[in-house]
């Protein structure tokens, strides 16, 4: 990662987590230690994984509590009881394992599969559902899902020969995504198709092609595929990867924006930033004046102004905001792909000596009772508020962002400001001894951006109907939070394309028209931007400049600026 990063926002160091693998890569999984960006290695093409001999035990050992459990009388919800309202109906006698309950339970869980697959077009990208499967393989290994060793055998084959089935991008209510995983259950069916090799294909063609069997969902194994928020999960940390990217460039477009103005260095300052007390004020700071090392900007300069409007003085404050909103979430993301999100839950070796252990109640899901300290029970964990709340922090954070970016663009273009030529219209832009008009009404469409970014900040967590006759009356909407997070990014790296526009033809004519130095990470900035987007010599059509910036901050490999 780039010095400038490395050196302060240790947490950005995953940002450029999307670039394809040079080499093949296996992740080990061992259902406790998953961090987000082996994660999203394991989603890219020719990267595959590994569940250890301990994780293959734990998945063995939680199947067998399902099955003791439903031998000893335990009803099971998805095991030997229907779901939902219908909890009430038998699926099937206490030993499942013999004929007719065994084909009574596939019978089941295939229907299952088949009623609740009815999500909503585009479907999904490769990695988001690559990435959801992963999920699902470590929490087996950390013995949590109940699933079959044959249920891991079939995800792992999908997921090591990149078959990626399609799921549907809407139609979650952001607990148990329900309509969209049972898409992977069905692919494994072989009923629905993947995507394998860049095509759209029949999943039963490509599991002969394969030499695979037909996946047969036995068990726990259907409610444990289809009843959880692993997809969601996936989508998020999609997000987060965009959201990244936009947090590391902005201290960039922030220095290089002090260049243009001739502001002030002293709010970035160590004592400065000690004085306020700010969680990741410092790490803000330093990654904005890292940037500017051998710039003018510390020389003094008569016509530097005192202070600077607040979003030149305080950006860095915004930006530790957002840097603390990340690290937050990725948190929490990091224990949920650790954990899980199964109802019912199965519990390897849970504890026994909480003051109610021994109530006849909490006794009752003992699977094997003075043997084992092994539980199975009922519960929520799919209820995604924390992550949801956190995800709308980090838009909110990313708003701030973009807010801050429009009014530094409008201060720039004030010559009261910058003390320059108005709208920054450069030296050569002159017709007839006429100057040119610049950059004079770009901030119309600048406000434009920014209201579409803004109007993604409205809380969506406590929308939704009851389903399942008023049962499961609970929503987070923690897609919605993610689709969100990710639409804001995006619009980020537009806004930022009209700042970066403007920055970038302010600084190259402080260096090129008054002779000042500027820092070596504006620099290195301005030199590679240079390559899609040249400095406007004259008025012309900024359109394609402006959507080669989009481009250009979405791709760009800011470590490689340090090569230069």
């Amino acid at each position: 990662m780039m010095k400038l990063i490395a050196k302060t926002l240790p947490l950005l160091i995953s940002a450029i987590l999307m670039a394809p693998s040079v080499n093949a890569e296996t992740i080990i999984l061992d259902g406790n230690t998953l961090t987000v960006e082996q994660l999203h290695k394991a989603s890219q093409p020719g990267n595959d994984v590994k569940i250890t001999e301990a994780g293959w035990g734990r998945i063995k050992h939680s199947y067998d509590i399902t099955i003791e459990g439903s031998k000893s009388g335990i009803p099971i919800y998805g095991l030997n009881t229907n779901f939902g309202e219908l909890k009430g109906q038998k699926i099937a006698g206490k030993d499942v394992t013999k004929e007719p309950n065994r084909s009574a339970s596939i019978a089941f869980n295939k229907k299952q599969m088949r009623i609740q697959a009815a999500g909503l077009e585009p479907f999904l990208e490769n990695s988001i559902t690559k990435m959801s499967m992963i999920i699902r393989l470590n929490q087996m290994a950390a013995g949590l899902t109940g699933m079959t060793t044959d249920g891991a055998e079939a995800f792992l084959s999908f997921v090591n020969n990149d078959v990626n089935p399609l799921i549907p991008s809407r139609g979650s209510m952001g607990i148990n995504d329900l309509s969209w995983p049972t898409h992977i259950g069905l692919s494994l069916m072989g009923e629905w198709d993947v995507m394998y090799k860049g095509k759209r294909r029949d999943s039963k063609e490509v599991l002969d092609e394969l030499g695979l069997e037909v996946y047969e969902p036995f068990g726990l194994d259907g409610i444990s595929i289809l009843s959880n928020g692993n997809v969601s999960m996936a989508i998020l940390l999609d997000a987060m990867a965009d959201a990244k990217k936009i947090l590391e460039i902005n201290p960039y477009l922030v220095a290089a924006g002090l260049e243009t103005l001739n502001g002030n260095v002293s709010p970035y300052l160590w004592h400065s930033i000690e004085g306020k007390g700010s969680p990741m004020g410092h790490e803000a700071a330093e990654a904005v004046l890292e940037s500017l090392r051998g710039s003018y900007l510390w020389e003094k300069n008569k016509k530097r102004a005192l202070q600077d409007p607040l979003t030149f003085r305080g950006a860095h404050w915004t930006l530790a905001v957002a840097l603390e909103e990340m690290q937050e979430l990725e948190e929490l993301l990091t224990l949920q792909i650790n954990h899980t999100s199964d109802n019912p839950l199965t519990t390897i070796d849970g504890r026994s000596d909480m003051w109610y252990s021994n109530s006849s109640e909490v006794k009752q899901m003992l699977v094997n009772p003075g043997k084992s300290n092994d539980y199975i029970n009922s519960q929520s964990s799919f209820d995604f508020t924390h992550i949801a709340l956190q995800t709308e922090a980090m838009t909110k954070a990313i708003a701030h962002l973009l807010n801050g970016s429009a009014w530094r663009i409008n201060q720039v273009n004030d010559y009261r400001r910058t003390k320059m030529t108005k709208y920054l219209v450069a030296e050569s832009n002159v017709t007839g001894g006429v100057a040119g008009d610049g950059f004079a009404n770009i901030v119309q469409p600048v406000s434009g951006v920014l209201a579409r970014g803004l109007s993604l900040t409205n809380n969506v967590t406590l929308y939704g109907i009851p389903t399942s006759g008023s049962w499961e009356e609970q929503f987070t909407n923690v897609h919605l939070t993610a689709d969100r997070l990710r639409q804001i990014s995006h619009i980020a790296a537009e806004l930022m394309s009209y700042e970066m526009f403007h920055m970038t033809q302010g600084a190259q004519m402080r260096r090129d028209e008054q002779g000042y130095q500027l820092g070596d990470g504006t620099e290195r900035l301005l030199n590679a931007y240079r390559e899609v987007v040249p400095f406007v010599t004259m008025d012309r059509i900024y359109t394609k400049d402006i959507n080669n910036g989009v481009e250009f901050i979405k791709t760009v490999d800011l470590e490689s600026l340090y090569k230069l």
